[in-house]
């Protein structure tokens, strides 16, 4: 009787630790949904404010007369720490998962640790510390997004409903107000430039291409695509030919590149080089003045530098150009980059610097498309799941490494790309891992799991 007894006890316990696992596990998804729900909106709202920014419509610059630096609005920091603040509780909620994050992220990590190093002995130590403290900013805004949005594919369709509110914004103003909308040099519309603009549907073409081509719906797809289209047309207005040769290049390489990654690991890297042959042709007018006179300025100091962001656009007494009768210091000519990332970097913090950002973007560009090629050559893998947004990740670092040639956007807290790069870079790390093959992966020729 004890017996039946104890068993009955027993098998009670057992019943109700079960309803409280279960109870458990529904708790968990629940609270994983509204992570994930909170942050879609922040990665949305995020991605609005760096395609539109702070002055929307300001088509002729303001230059400080003193610095010829472009002179930034006083909300933009305010915005950031909004975003920032908005991000927390997703870090606090994956406080769990922090720790494989920096083991993930060390190569970033270790690099900030340089850049912070550099601003003890900047020209400008105000202006290297403020740059660099929004840049850790972002840095954090993007580590929250990818630990509070791990579903690739809800990833991707927050980066594209962002790309196509801007889209209908930029064409609705070309239509409704086209004297505001158009320069003397091209298509600004809601932006600050016609050169942003041009970056801007860059962007979006890299990423509503391959979500068009993942709709299920008729629909879908036709929205998409119009998305898509429309980006174009506003990149051809805008008279970018730096933006526009690149998207032209990427859809010329794009699918050779897609079918070869299927193939021999060494004909990949091959047509990767291949596809910086566009910076060949690309306007080259002016900027080999001032990329003559940054390499000049690094050669006083090749491996300190002179200190993260603390090169343009500060303190007039401190500032080289400013030193200068050169013609992009004068007043109507002002300058606050090299149009060249890489050398910026290289005069702002040393070979060191230069090294290691070269040496993690293409950690970057390499495992971006080691993930692409894992995903097409298991497409009933979890990676193959997600092709459409792999292929924009495998992508944009190489569209970067060219675009970067022109302009001065690697770690620059106030580019654009800067932040993309950076969003793109972190998600990158967070999902490469070894993975497991399933049979078809190995009888298509994928010989070994990629390791971290």
């Amino acid at each position: 009787m004890a017996d039946l007894v104890a068993g009955r006890r027993t098998h009670a316990l057992a019943g109700w630790d079960a309803a409280l696992a279960e109870q458990r596990a529904d708790l968990a998804r629940a609270r994983d949904a509204w992570i994930s729900a909170w942050t879609w909106v922040l990665l949305v709202a995020t991605m609005l404010y760096v395609l539109i920014g702070a002055n929307p419509y300001q088509h002729d610059a303001v230059f400080d007369p003193l610095t010829g630096g472009s002179v930034m609005s006083p909300v933009n920091r305010f915005i950031w720490l909004a975003l920032l603040v908005f991000s927390a509780p997703v870090l606090w909620w994956r406080r769990a998962d922090l720790a494989d994050a920096l083991r993930r992220l060390w190569p970033v990590a270790l690099l900030f640790v340089w850049f912070i190093v550099t601003t003890r002995w900047a020209i400008d130590p105000d202006a290297s510390s403020r740059r660099l403290f929004l840049y850790i900013v972002d840095l954090l805004i993007c580590l929250a997004v990818t630990l509070g949005l791990k579903d690739a594919r809800r990833l991707h369709r927050a980066l594209a409903t962002a790309c196509a509110i801007v889209v209908m914004i930029d064409l609705g103003s070309w239509i409704v107000a086209p004297a505001a909308s158009m320069t003397d040099i091209g298509l600004a519309a809601i932006h600050t430039h016609k050169n942003t603009l041009g970056a801007v549907m860059l962007l979006t073409g890299l990423i509503c291409a391959p979500y068009t081509l993942a709709q299920q719906s008729l629909m879908g797809r036709m929205f998409w695509g119009a998305i898509t289209i429309a980006s174009v047309v506003l990149l051809i207005a805008s008279k970018s030919k730096t933006s526009l040769g690149i998207l032209i290049a990427a859809a010329i390489v794009g699918p050779l590149l897609i079918a070869l990654l299927k193939r021999r690991a060494e004909v990949v890297w091959g047509l990767g080089a291949s596809a910086l042959a566009p910076v060949e042709k690309l306007s080259f007018t002016q900027r080999t003045d001032v990329w003559r006179f940054t390499v000049d300025q690094f050669r006083l100091h090749p491996w300190r530098g002179v200190g993260f962001g603390s090169f343009w656009d500060v303190n007039p007494k401190v500032q080289p150009s400013l030193q200068t009768d050169l013609w992009f210091a004068q007043p109507d000519a002002p300058t606050n980059e090299s149009h060249n990332g890489y050398l910026d970097l290289l005069v702002t913090t040393g070979i060191p610097g230069l090294i290691g950002a070269l040496l993690l973007l293409f950690r970057w560009l390499g495992r971006g498309l080691a993930l692409l090629r894992r995903a097409l050559l298991d497409p009933f893998g979890g990676e193959g799941r997600a092709l459409p947004y792999l292929v924009y990740l495998g992508f944009f670092p190489l569209v970067f490494v060219v675009h970067n040639f022109m302009e001065s956007t690697y770690f620059n807290p106030n580019a654009m790309f800067g932040f993309i790069i950076l969003l793109v870079g972190v998600d990158i790390d967070m999902r490469y891992a070894p993975q497991v093959l399933t049979p078809v992966a190995a009888r298509r020729g994928l010989s070994s799991a990629v390791r971290p």
